[in-house]
């Protein structure tokens, strides 16, 4: 038997390590989730590597005695559920040999907790005599004295009492997973810079399983919040509301890569099913839609009517452009204008590389819708670009769902085509039920054209699916102050900046709740940090000088509206874009003249800053002005 000392009971073998003590099985330092079987078994084959233990031995060890009918099934399934978790293969084993129809045998180099070697050779070595070695070991057991004996007995009469028990009381099923979340895929390559692949992966592998139309599936924004967490499993199932968690790894090396996978039932962190797959870098698409299969299969078990996959991506990938599409796509969610011009550049990049990949697309065109609103200049060529770009993507797959949310976000936002826009949010929904971005979007849709009910429904359900999200948050501030419901605007608000402090649009709709709710010494300090964190300091800094020093109305508004003008005014190039803010400035010095003035500029320009003017509250001042009718007439709302 290899010795352990009282003080270091552990066993290591190539990056493993089995800790007696926790009763757990880790890799770099990383818990490997294995059930009590597998890990007794592994413990067994552990205390004489090299040696043949019998299934007749496993079965007297952890098997009570009258449950020999179940025994071979229970043991192949142990046997198997350890390969899985040590990602060994039966035909060519690294840790765990199988002597047909005598037992098992561990092969590998094993050390105690101090990092040496066992100190017999023969228990490393492949025994020539069986007999003899079977007696070895034996006299071996005897030699650890009464303790171990004492210890065995009891955990024998423990086993049994859990056995009795579970035969007395009906066995609980396999547990029903009704929602999902798949945390960040653990990167085991060597170079750090490739967390942005195990990134991707992790978002495709979402993607995929948010096709699942009886499902809840975590949005990955809400999912990467646990990257390198310390919480539990519980715990983490707990917060996001869920039932099942996927967690595993992704190892890039050369020209293959590695993902191994495992299905928890995280309430009681329970293991429902684990896989290794290996495959070739160019089959990456295929694999991330192979390891959605085999999780909805083993989940499907318990969820009645669980809708089908949409087949897997049969797409050969081109490694160069599937990473300049995941760096793109990257620095494209950060939404300044540097990285904004950056990610289109990569993405473009990429589909000069590959012409024929759907998701490059689709990113494209989010990447020159945000342009459109990063750059502040007039957003008729950018959204020309991103319209071709979605269309693009929806003729190779006409599956994306962020492609129809960006075709129903241009066809409400800027042409104002309300029908079209509503059948693209739906098609977005339908293509990815979990997708909170389509839900909150639609959201946005409904509240506009006033459908208030449906509008909340949408938006609760985006934060169901997103609840650590900022910007979900953010989205469901402003459907709650559009729907005049100020408390629940705020709160959100400031959930928003709880998760994120730096996250500018959390504080621009707080200052938007507490300025309807007339409070606006109260919202405009979040004005000036909105501008402050969105990289418009020296804007904040001016403002603040305004308001301090205007001896006129005692609303800040009011004071900072002439500068306001002021710097549009030294910028002509960008009125067009601005046209609404400045329309409001001049409401606020009581100019309704030239305010829809600027509106209607606004209308000509089809500027998507006037989108909301039919719910905003900062316009109430001019509502019930003819004139604000005819303007969302001319923008074909239905009133």
């Amino acid at each position: 038997m290899l010795p352990l000392s009282s003080l270091d009971r552990t066993i290591r073998f190539d990056d493993f390590e089995l800790c007696l003590e926790s009763g757990e099985l880790r890799k770099h330092g990383i818990r490997i989730k294995l059930q009590i079987r597998p890990f007794q078994v592994l413990q067994i084959l552990l205390e004489c590597p090299g040696q043949v233990v019998t299934r007749e031995e496993l079965q007297r060890r952890i098997w009570p005695v009258d449950t020999f009918v179940d025994f071979d099934h229970g043991l192949n399934n142990a046997i198997r559920k350890l390969r899985d978790a040590l990602a060994d293969d039966a035909e060519n084993p690294r840790y765990v040999e199988t002597l047909a129809k005598r037992g098992y045998r561990f092969i590998a180099e094993v050390h105690n907790g101090n990092g040496s070697a066992p100190a017999h050779t023969e228990e490393t070595v492949a025994p020539t005599s069986f007999r003899a070695n079977r007696s070895l070991a034996e006299s071996r057991w005897r030699l650890q004295g009464f303790g171990l004996a004492v210890l065995a007995l009891v955990s024998v009469l423990a086993l049994s009492a859990i056995w009795l028990r579970n035969r007395l009381a009906a066995t609980p099923p396999t547990p029903r997973i009704r929602s999902l979340a798949v945390l960040p895929l653990q990167n085991l390559s060597t170079d750090p810079a490739q967390e942005y692949f195990s990134d991707g992966m992790t978002d495709a592998l979402i993607t995929d399983l948010a096709q699942l139309g009886s499902i809840k599936v975590i949005s990955r924004t809400s999912s990467m919040q646990y990257k390198q967490t310390k919480k539990s499993l519980p715990e983490i199932a707990r917060d996001m509301n869920v039932d099942g968690i996927v967690e595993g790894t992704v190892q890039r090396s050369g020209d293959r890569v590695r993902i191994t996978a495992q299905l928890i039932y995280g309430p009681a962190d329970k293991h429902l099913w684990a896989r290794t797959y290996d495959r070739e870098l160019r089959d990456a698409l295929e694999l991330q839609g192979e390891v959605a299969h085999d999780i909805v299969q083993n989940i499907s078990v318990n969820v009645a009517g669980l809708s089908a996959l949409h087949p897997a991506a049969k797409h050969p990938l081109n490694v160069e452009a599937y990473d300049a599409f995941l760096k793109g796509r990257n620095l494209v969610a950060r939404q300044t204008k540097k990285d904004v011009a950056q990610g289109r550049e990569l993405l473009e990049r990429s589909i000069q590389l590959d012409p024929n990949f759907a998701p490059a697309y689709a990113s494209l065109a989010n990447a020159y819708y945000v342009q459109a609103f990063v750059d502040h200049f007039p957003q008729a060529e950018s959204i020309e670009k991103s319209q071709s770009a979605a269309r693009t993507a929806l003729l190779l797959d006409d599956n994306l769902a962020e492609a129809h949310c960006l075709l129903g976000l241009i066809y409400s936002m800027h042409d104002w085509h309300w029908d079209a826009a509503e059948e693209e949010f739906r098609l977005a929904i339908q293509s990815d039920p979990s997708s909170s971005f389509a839900h909150s979007q639609f959201a946005f849709y409904l509240i506009t054209v006033g459908r208030k009910a449906e509008a909340l429904k949408e938006i609760n359900t985006a934060l169901q699916l997103d609840p650590f999200s900022p910007m979900q948050h953010s989205s469901a501030s402003f459907v709650f102050l559009f729907a005049r419901q100020y408390d629940d605007a705020k709160r959100e608000a400031r959930r928003a900046v709880e998760i994120d402090p730096t996250f500018s649009l959390g504080h621009l709709v707080l200052g938007s709740a507490l300025h309807a709710q007339g409070k606006p010494d109260d919202a405009f300090p979040e004005l000036l940090r909105y501008l402050r964190l969105s990289g418009q300091s020296s804007f904040a800094q001016e403002l603040e000088f305004a308001a301090r020093n205007n001896p006129g109305p005692r609303d800040p508004f009011q004071k900072v509206a002439p500068a306001f003008l002021r710097s549009y005014q030294k910028k002509p190039e960008m009125q067009p874009a601005w046209a609404v803010n400045i329309a409001w400035a001049f409401m606020y010095l009581g100019d309704k003249d030239k305010a829809f003035e600027w509106l209607n500029r606004a209308c000509d320009e089809h500027n998507m800053e006037v989108y909301a003017i039919a719910v905003d509250p900062d316009f109430d001042p001019i509502r019930s002005d003819p004139r604000f009718e005819a303007v969302l007439r001319r923008m074909g709302l239905p009133r």
